[in-house]
């Protein structure tokens, strides 16, 4: 039991003392940036799936 005690308190003093937290504005800058990044994906991935739609319609539509 000591065991987790001391890592309670360890870990609490790590997160205290030891971590380097963002500022706000960094926080708000990495959170732009991942929404971009996250709109840019699904953007690429929309496309790509439209496009292999329309050649699997085109396929099958000559075999008809």
């Amino acid at each position: 039991m000591a065991n987790v005690s001391e890592y309670i308190k360890e870990s609490y003093i790590e997160l205290t003392q030891k971590v380097t937290w963002p500022t706000w504005r960094e926080l708000q800058n990495s959170a732009v940036l991942v929404l971009v990044a996250a709109i840019i994906i699904a953007m690429l991935i929309f496309g790509m799936d439209q496009i292999i739609g329309y050649l699997l319609n085109k396929f099958y539509s000559s075999l008809a």
